[in-house]
């Protein structure tokens, strides 16, 4: 796992960077907060340690615009703070802070709640991965009710028009098939949708309801 810590003060940075690399963590360190922004911009970050004071921008701001991009289950941050008073710990979690730590750092503490929030992220990444295959599968069910009832009648009208040269079942072919080009135009537009309406299927399964 890839940890981004952000201090402007580089012996606390690199303190807290040695301890975690000692215990196995990828570290990342950035001193102020552009760089931190910059850094988490090109991806592959798993979690951040965010200092509240800092130069530039401040934890605060940095924590703010990163909100703006990346939910708390996207990108954890928790807040690395020499401040003690409730208010600013408060305000911090209301903005979008998973978690905080406050200085001089407690390592242990750190690490139960670095691996507290790691947890969280696998396991609504767990829970996003599910729900997009439980999406997939009901696509798949949807294609073969909604277009194999169709195709069928369209096949067993061409073996009837092969036999007798009947103009309705021309017609016929021509309805199943037209439906057929429906379907998949209705199917198109709900993977397009932002938002899916399923409906049981089986007692097993469900489908995507086509608008």
């Amino acid at each position: 796992m890839k940890i981004l810590i952000v201090d402007d003060d580089q012996i606390n940075n690199k303190m807290l960077s040695k301890k975690l690399e000692k215990r196995g963590f990828d570290i990342v360190q950035a001193f102020c907060g552009q760089d931190c922004l910059d850094i988490v911009s090109k991806g592959g970050i798993d979690l951040i340690l965010l200092d509240i004071m800092m130069p530039d921008l401040s934890g605060d701001e940095v924590l703010e615009k990163l909100r703006c991009t990346y939910s708390a289950f996207e990108l954890p941050i928790i807040m690395v703070t020499g401040k003690s008073e409730t208010e600013d710990i408060v305000n911090n979690l209301k903005r979008g802070a998973n978690d905080y730590i406050v200085k001089p750092v407690n390592i242990e503490v750190a690490l139960a709640r670095i691996n507290t929030q790691l947890t969280l992220k696998s396991l609504n990444t767990e829970n996003l991965h599910k729900a997009e295959l439980e999406t997939a599968h009901a696509m798949i069910v949807t294609y073969n009710h909604e277009i194999n009832n169709p195709l069928t009648i369209a096949l067993g009208m061409l073996r009837k028009i092969e036999k007798s040269n009947d103009s309705e079942y021309v017609q016929k072919t021509k309805s199943a098939l037209n439906r057929v080009v429906d379907i998949v135009k209705k199917i198109e537009s709900v993977a397009n949708s932002e938002e899916v309406v399923r409906s049981s299927y089986t007692d097993s399964d469900q489908m995507i309801k086509l608008k």
